[in-house]
């Protein structure tokens, strides 16, 4: 098991080279909530102190802490108190989505995904999928999108660029989990930039058009979103932050009627997304909902 995870972390900071100065985040968390949480960021180019904060961890991990890794590269000078936000990350090597789901479905439904994850994981109640990007990204805001829409499309958790992950093999100490092991299901070399994920982000007017025109600014009708919303609940959809997810509005588009629903709708931006129709306009989405959008 101590190879598999070693394996996973080489693979995860293969392309970090251009970062040696920035560190690798573990942190301790008890399941129980009643106890801070300690962390430990180590430089990426520390080959020896990576291998001893997971022999720390280890132990940890056996009195019933959960251990725990971020996947965004943290610049050096933070705490043994301080996990880091967003504001810390200096570059996501990786693009991930967590999938609280242990169904052979939702590991199907990942494993057709496209593009395909790089690795897999079984995290004791559930996947998490990992897409290694060529060279770590600083461009977060896209980054942030991408995992938004990500976890959409594959009825996944929304995270964060500082989110932090179950570190493979190592027990999940939940009281639900019952220790079971995090451990590695699939892991590959394929590696992507962030323009093979385009698919997953709206295209803008301008560049549908293809011109240079200007374009007046997208001001989403927030009555409109309201109306959209409550439909789709009342279809089923569920919250999750400012998502909705559930089946797609337009069954017929999808080989099963989307019997593993694959949709979800941001209820700030008024725009949809499935798996296989893309993103969904909000008009495109009144006119399959049955709502007048100018009444």
């Amino acid at each position: 098991m101590r190879n598999e995870r070693d394996m996973f972390f080489a693979a995860l900071l293969a392309r970090c080279s251009a970062y040696p100065q920035t560190c690798l985040t573990f942190t301790a968390i008890h399941p129980d909530g009643k106890h801070r949480t300690p962390s430990r960021h180590i430089p990426i180019n520390n080959t020896p102190a990576l291998h001893d904060a997971l022999e720390r961890l280890d132990t940890a991990n056996c009195q019933d802490w959960g251990a725990y890794f971020a996947v965004g590269l943290r610049h050096p000078g933070l705490n043994r108190w301080q996990r880091g936000g967003t504001a810390d990350v200096v570059a996501l090597p990786a693009l991930f989505v967590d999938v609280d789901n242990p169904s052979s479905d939702a590991l199907e439904h990942l494993q057709t995904a496209s593009p395909a994850p790089s690795c897999i994981t079984h995290s004791g109640g559930g996947y998490h999928a990992y897409w290694w990007l060529d060279t770590p990204t600083t461009d977060l805001e896209t980054a942030r999108r991408l995992l938004r829409r990500l976890a959409a499309a594959l009825r996944g958790d929304m995270l964060s660029v500082a989110q932090s992950l179950r570190v493979p093999s190592t027990m999940n100490t939940k009281p639900s989990r019952h220790h079971a092991c995090c451990h590695l299901l699939e892991l590959h070399e394929q590696r992507y930039t962030l323009d093979d994920f385009t698919a997953y982000l709206p295209v803008s007017p301008a560049a549908q058009c293809g011109t240079q025109r200007q374009v007046s600014p997208y001001i989403p009708n927030l009555d409109l979103i309201a109306r959209v919303s409550n439909a789709l609940i009342a279809c089923g959809c569920k919250p999750r932050g400012d998502w909705l997810n559930g089946a797609c509005p337009f069954p017929v588009r999808h080989k099963h009627d989307d019997q593993h629903p694959s949709f979800g709708f941001n209820i700030r931006s008024g725009y949809g997304f499935c798996h296989v129709c893309g993103t969904l306009l909000l008009k495109d989405l009144c006119v399959a909902l049955g709502i007048q959008p100018f009444n």
